[in-house]
């Protein structure tokens, strides 16, 4: 029975992403978390480990491709400088492979994840066009979260062990329960911060159910910087992605919104067991920040210790080596990463990148002030932004930070053509203009200088 269901929804969903692009990077963004839920639900995916991930992008493939031909300009918005910048630090980071310390470890890391930038950075950000498209993409991404979830936690397959929910490929494999915890967390922020167009009681039952299923899935899978993050972000971005009328509302939004941090807590008592809530103790939580610590000092250790790496860095993945085998495979900040493994140059155009994709961002923001829906759209987008960051300084490394480079390229495409939008829009009200000027002055003078009778 929950093959049927897993299988039939993934086709449906499939369906949906070749017949609108808001699916289709709706699919993309929660693939891993789809590909877990397709492996615990189908013998076939589980045999196939990559027939998932094969399926999706062949779907946002065809997408792209159904899409271009019906589209006018496709093309502009995207070779932009952050979208250069993001491909260069990859094609720098397979170049410092000639002279990383860790090349067995590095060329794995690139070689699984070379496919997933190709789908991430080349093809899907041709799937968004404008403010609404990103809005469409919200919209749809809430259903898939929500279906996703719930195919999730019905199958006896997915187990907790040491307070992580995931699932046994086999006896000495489990799949990663981060991706479960980091689409619960964008469930959180999407149900809080996405714009409302009207209210209804559909909606609001969507909501409330991605807000709880997100908060459910974030403790079970022992995500706590994904629950905390996407907590925390939308305490902030609420009253950002709002227009504030008066005090008094103001505050009383801010109220209903920090009532999502006790909710949370209050649903971990009955979602999680004892031994479970040992991993949201103050003392569990500081080892982890104290290990993530050392693994930043051995870095910066190696660092600064060889010249020629300021300017070339140590190479990619140079951590595992620096470490040795007594802690973790990377250092799981990429902002450290950059800068110890890829170098200085690397690391000052990574920060130029960020400044970049904040200033695009906020000028949605500014352009849209007065309108509600796309005002909200700009916030959701920079409130998405702010979670990736988060975790792929919590959690990350270079090839595992595909969709915080996606999002960084979506803003400033959107923000490219939308700016185009409205040149164009500019420009022809100007023309209108001008001929009813010109029509205006025919009626009063008309040729030959003769007057009219």
């Amino acid at each position: 029975m929950i093959e049927l269901l897993t299988l039939g929804l993934f086709a449906i969903a499939c369906l949906m992403a070749v017949r609108d692009t808001a699916w289709a990077l709706a699919l993309v963004v929660s693939m891993y978390a789809v590909e877990q839920a397709l492996q615990a639900g189908s013998g076939i995916f589980m045999r196939i480990t990559p027939l998932a991930n094969v399926c999706v992008a062949l779907t946002a493939g065809l997408s792209v491709v159904l899409h271009l031909s019906n589209q006018d300009r496709p093309f502009r918005g995207y070779l932009t400088p952050v979208f250069s910048a993001a491909i260069g630090f990859y094609i720098w980071a397979m170049i410092s492979l000639l002279w990383t310390p860790a090349f067995g470890s590095a060329w794995e890391m690139t070689r699984w994840g070379l496919p997933y930038a190709v789908l991430f950075l080349l093809a899907a950000p041709l799937l968004v066009d404008d403010s609404m498209s990103v809005e469409r993409f919200f919209r749809a991404y809430l259903v898939m979260g929500v279906v996703t979830t719930i195919l999730i936690l019905i199958n006896p397959a997915f187990t907790v062990k040491s307070g992580r929910l995931a699932l046994d490929l086999d006896s000495s494999i489990r799949t990663n329960p981060l991706v479960i915890g980091e689409l619960g967390g964008l469930l959180i922020l999407i149900s809080v911060l996405a714009p409302i167009e009207r209210v209804s009681l559909r909606g609001l039952l969507w909501r409330a159910a991605a807000f709880g299923l997100g908060g459910v899935i974030s403790l079970q899978s022992g995500s706590r910087g994904q629950l905390v993050f996407s907590a925390f972000i939308a305490v902030v971005f609420f009253p950002i992605g709002r227009k504030i009328r008066n005090v008094v509302g103001f505050f009383g939004t801010a109220f209903v919104v920090l009532l999502t941090i006790p909710l949370v807590v209050f649903m971990a008592q009955f979602v999680l067991g004892a031994s479970d809530l040992r991993r949201w103790e103050l003392d569990t939580i500081a080892g982890g920040a104290s290990t993530r610590m050392l693994n930043m000092v051995d870095l910066f250790a190696a660092f600064a210790s060889r010249p020629s790496a300021w300017v070339m860095g140590l190479g990619f993945n140079a951590f595992s080596w620096v470490s040795g085998a007594n802690r973790e495979p990377y250092s799981h900040a990429l902002i450290v990463d950059m800068l110890t493994e890829l170098g200085i140059p690397m690391f000052v155009l990574f920060c130029w990148w960020c400044l970049r994709v904040l200033r695009d961002g906020l000028w949605l923001l500014s352009r849209f002030a007065d309108d509600p829906m796309r005002r909200g759209t700009a916030a959701m987008l920079l409130a998405l932004y702010a979670y990736e960051t988060l975790l792929i300084n919590k959690q990350g490394y270079l090839w595992a930070a595909m969709l915080y480079f996606l999002v960084g390229v979506i803003i400033t495409r959107v923000r490219v053509r939308e700016e185009a939008l409205d040149a164009e829009y500019a420009e022809s009200t100007e023309s209108a203009e001008e001929f009813e000027t010109e029509f205006a002055e025919d009626d009063h003078h008309p040729p030959n200088g003769r007057l009219a009778t």
